[in-house]
């Protein structure tokens, strides 16, 4: 029985997503527990050649839609619209993961008592030039595990790790777990996801629709956690966008204005600055008692209808 689904959005990407699928043939979890759902985004290339020819290694679909611009939130839609298993773990193409990462998200989901969004370890995510080229002499997309342990010992750590260092593992008591909700690598209760209304489709640009996901799962008391059990690694590759950064700034500001929670307000604050992401720049701010943020229950939310404004 299918307990588990794995959805991976893809665009012309038929070299990163063999590597994917090939680091999933080789999972502890047993074959007939799980499902993977390749959704193509419009692409032209020959990935569902690429997606069909695991199917004597995976219990795998290819769906294909038509390419009307960066829909990678409607793909995973699709993919967990059409999914059969409880639990559902998203992965980026070009995402690889350990070979026990599966099974391990799927035991973390049964043996919980309350609902669960995992935030997966993703090693090499986001590296420097000098970084990409010591990850690119050891990577391959066999013995992921043998991989991950080397990109351990370089310290090609997950670009997050720093937060994780100064906050702490139990991301649950973060004022903002939601910011970690990266869909290269995450899982979730199917149920809950549904619930929380999937991915805002509206989001057609680089980035923001999984951090949106992740307030209203939030907003619904999901439990986030993070470890290392469920790690993978980053195979790289040239950026879909070059420069993230207006595009991150008109997310956040357009998550503010949905959800008009104190943890958002923040955002409105510019949280790249001194290169501080959401969850550190809101410890920082509230260590600075003369800083009107310092306390966020003063926050007093913003009719939706106004334009969002950083609060001063």
């Amino acid at each position: 029985m299918i307990e588990l689904s794995v959805v991976i959005p893809t665009y012309n990407r038929r070299d990163l997503l063999s590597h994917t699928l090939t680091a999933l043939s080789e999972q502890t979890l047993p074959k007939e527990t799980f499902e993977v759902i390749v959704v193509d985004d419009g692409g032209m290339d020959d990935s569902e050649y690429v997606a069909l020819s695991f199917s004597d290694r995976l219990n795998i679909k290819y769906f294909w839609q038509e390419d009307k611009g960066f829909r990678a939130g409607k793909a995973r839609n699709v993919g967990t619209a059409i999914a059969e298993g409880k639990y559902i773990v998203y992965l980026d193409t070009g995402v690889l993961p350990g070979t026990g990462t599966l099974e391990e998200h799927l035991f973390r989901h049964k043996v919980s008592t309350h609902p669960i969004a995992i935030v997966g370890y993703v090693y090499g995510f986001d590296l420097d030039d000098e970084g990409i080229k010591k990850m690119e002499s050891v990577i391959t997309p066999t013995n992921v595990d043998q991989i991950l342990a080397e990109l351990d010992s370089q310290g090609a750590y997950d670009i997050r790790q720093s937060q994780y260092d100064d906050l702490g593992h139990n991301i649950c008591d973060w004022p903002a777990p939601f910011d970690l909700f990266w869909t290269c690598h995450v899982s979730a209760e199917r149920e809950q996801l549904i619930k929380a209304g999937l991915f805002d489709e509206g989001f057609n640009s680089w980035g923001g629709e999984d951090v949106d996901l992740g307030v209203r799962l939030f907003i619904n008391n999901n439990m986030f956690i993070v470890d290392k059990a469920m790690s993978s690694f980053h195979w790289p590759h040239p950026k879909e966008v070059k420069d993230t950064s207006e595009s991150s700034r008109s997310a956040a500001e357009r998550i503010h204005s949905k959800y008009n929670i104190w943890q958002t307000s923040y955002y409105g604050l510019d949280h790249e600055i001194n290169d501080l992401p959401l969850n550190k720049l809101i410890k920082v701010l509230k260590s600075s008692p003369n800083h009107p943020m310092a306390d966020p229950s003063l926050y007093k939310p913003q009719p939706k209808t106004q334009p969002i404004v950083a609060q001063e």
